[in-house]
């Protein structure tokens, strides 16, 4: 018997057999040829790889599965990802080793993104490497086929690892790099699955082929169980599907704390897909839909009407709950390939202005919202309202119909925001949605390490700005909601409670245990506005 520990990504226990995902060895009885044929190879090898992505995106189970092949097709088309490979090839460099160098050139500078979201993107760049790699190597990059349902394990979990597997033969996730905003970590919690991530090097391969227990409440993998550790665990996962398969008690009560203080707490999506907003909205929450993402939208090139059709189906699929859509950010400070992309095409008449009329235009089927990410300051907000007008007139000359009134909300993710909320709101902010995670780090150093701990959201320099904005926002009758909390800091939401926040917008799985703590509070003589 051996227990390893980890960071838990996603609650439940499993039982079963454990199957490593094994990549196999790297590099093997390589022959570089002279640069032209070594680049002829690589370009062969690009068409293949783009042809299997798009294959994979065509029976994509979930839209954003779809979004995430799409990000790499779009990387293996950039522009200066290609250049880098060819040059590397042109000194003389056999072309599987150049797109490894470039997939850890790219990767690095997709780690060291100050956006949770974009950085833990660095793994479809080593998915889209190691795909052409292989196809250059001459390796089989057939999906893995389970016999039995079975416990995964990986060094890394790439996205097309999953997305070919039946995902109810999947029993649990382990992974020894995987952090809990992980693409594979965020499909556990929808499935259900308990996972586990950080557990160490060499985990994966010590468990494959054993029976094991993934105790996600427990963060631990004890791989060969005893006969009685074995029962134990079968009995709690008897008691885990009976309380799951009853009616949490909680969700049917007011989000009120002890002392009767009413609270809101928002749901989440990462795509504009049906099912994204059906589970955001069946999910507990009791304020809507608080934040939508839509990189994907411009990523894919939608143009006007499409994304307007997008945008008016999101609306339809939540019922009638209000919604937050997420601009994409045409000025990320990152070194995503497929930012670049982005950025090159806002510059060229702007898939953001595109983005910004077709929410207008959507905004008349329902209660649609709009907040704006990576304002820095004042001067950065005017500039985007003065982007939003241009919209409007241009649509108004169209004599196409829009909501005039379309709230407008500001991302309050730097101090510089922080510090001139109150002239944020004056100028024209609807409401405000503070990034606790993005802050902390913009307050303090992104740790450069991955193994690092990141900094805290209950850092004392972070309450006191998180404070300030909250009094400034009271003051002009503003609402305001935290998001990007980190899940493991989930404990610290009951001191911005006594801070004054009374919104939360957290990923799906976290808001009934959320709703639990805050209920527990007594928020008797505690500072903070009433909702």
């Amino acid at each position: 018997m051996r227990i390893f520990t980890g960071t838990t990504a996603s609650s439940g226990l499993a039982v079963g057999p454990v199957v490593r995902i094994d990549r196999g060895m790297v590099g093997l009885h390589r022959i570089v040829s002279d640069p032209h044929r070594e680049r002829a190879l690589y370009d062969a090898a690009i068409v293949l790889a783009k042809d299997e992505l798009m294959m994979l995106q065509k029976h994509a189970q979930a839209q954003e599965d779809a979004d995430i092949l799409m990000f790499q097709v779009a990387l293996l088309e950039d522009e200066s990802f290609t250049n880098e490979i060819g040059d590397y090839i042109a000194a003389g460099a056999g072309s599987a080793a150049a797109v490894e160098r470039a997939e850890r050139i790219f990767s690095s500078r997709i780690r060291n993104i100050d956006d949770d979201y974009l950085r833990e993107r660095s793994v479809d760049v080593c998915d889209a490497c190691r795909r052409v790699v292989d196809i250059l190597d001459g390796r089989s990059h057939l999906p893995l086929q389970l016999k039995e349902p079975s416990i995964l394990a990986a060094d890394l979990f790439y996205p097309s690892d999953l997305f070919a597997l039946d995902r109810s033969m999947i029993l649990g996730l382990v992974s020894e790099k995987d952090s809990v905003t992980s693409h594979a970590a965020i499909m556990a919690r929808g499935m259900g699955v308990p996972a586990l991530c950080r557990v160490g090097e060499g985990v994966a391969a010590a468990a494959d082929g054993h029976r094991a227990v993934l105790d996600g409440e427990g963060a631990t993998l004890t791989v060969d169980p005893t006969a009685e550790q074995a029962a134990e665990a079968r009995r709690r996962q008897i008691q885990l599907v009976r309380s799951r398969a009853r009616p949490d008690p909680l969700a049917a009560r007011p989000s009120r704390t002890r002392d009767g203080t009413p609270f809101t707490i928002l749901g989440s999506a990462n795509s504009s897909a049906p099912d994204e907003i059906r589970a955001a909205v069946g999910s507990g929450a009791n304020g809507g839909i608080g934040l939508v993402r839509t990189e994907s939208m411009v990523i894919n090139r939608l143009d006007e009407e499409r994304q307007t059709a997008e945008y008016r189906s999101l609306l339809e699929n939540a019922g009638g709950w209000p919604v937050v859509v997420r601009l994409c950010d045409p000025g990320a400070d990152d070194g995503a390939p497929w930012v670049k992309t982005v950025q090159t095409l806002t510059a060229r008449d702007s898939l953001y202005a595109t983005q910004i009329r077709a929410l207008l235009r959507a905004a008349q089927y329902g209660p649609l919202c709009v907040v704006a990410p990576m304002i820095c300051g004042v001067q950065g907000w005017d500039e985007f309202t003065k982007n939003v007008e241009l919209c409007k007139a241009q649509l108004r000359a169209a004599g196409v119909p829009f909501e005039e009134n379309m709230p407008l909300g500001c991302m309050v993710e730097v101090p510089a925001t922080a510090l001139e909320a109150g002239e944020i709101i004056e100028h024209g902010a609807a409401f405000l949605y503070i990034d606790l995670d993005d802050l902390a780090n913009f307050v303090y150093v992104q740790p450069q390490n991955e193994r690092e701990e990141r900094r805290k959201t209950d850092l004392p320099v972070v309450k006191r700005l998180v404070r300030d904005v909250l009094d400034i926002a009271a003051a002009h009758n503003t609402d305001v909601a935290l998001c990007s909390i980190p899940l493991d800091q989930m404990d610290a939401m009951p001191d911005y409670m006594r801070l004054g926040a009374r919104s939360f917008c957290v990923e799906n799985a976290c808001i009934a245990p959320l709703k639990a703590k805050l209920m527990e509070l007594d928020l008797s003589g505690q500072r903070g506005r009433e909702a």
